[in-house]
């Protein structure tokens, strides 16, 4: 079986943010490439890079174009199927009124790293304190327990 990971689009967009652990994503993505990791991601990723791309001092185009090149090596958008969704809303309605709910968008990649026995890496800590209990994700800074 071919080795596979989900990657958060803000642990991906990274690559051409300035952001403190930017260096951590590069490796990350690096390491992925290395050792012939499948990149899976729901079909909403290229919408939040070129979202981010657009706001952000990065050319949209570009970002689109790095997109299409990491396709082309071991990145791939897929459709999330009925079970994933299911466990996306099941994620999306644990949580706190107080400290808040998961967003369908997170829970989406975490519910499609469960439904391919395989990690979800984030860098978005509050994600990952409010799911932790479902298990199948590593935040960023720890991403090599993920081999």
């Amino acid at each position: 079986m071919q080795n596979k990971v989900v990657l958060d689009s803000c642990v991906f967009n990274k690559l051409f943010l300035e952001e403190d652990d930017k260096e951590q994503a590069i490796e990350l993505i690096m390491e992925l490439s290395k050792r012939n990791y499948q990149v899976i991601v729901p079909g909403l990723f290229l919408y939040e890079v070129l979202t981010i791309a657009s706001v952000s001092n990065f050319s949209t185009q570009q970002a689109y174009e790095l997109i299409e090149l990491y396709q082309k090596a071991n990145l791939r958008l897929v459709d999330l199927d009925k079970p994933c969704i299911l466990k996306a809303i099941e994620m999306c309605e644990t949580g706190h009124p107080k400290s808040g709910f998961p967003s369908f968008y997170d829970a989406s990649y975490h519910a499609l790293a469960i439904a391919n026995d395989c990690t979800f890496i984030t860098a978005d800590n509050r994600h990952v304190s409010k799911t932790n209990q479902f298990g199948h994700v590593a935040l960023l800074k720890d991403w090599q327990s993920v081999f």
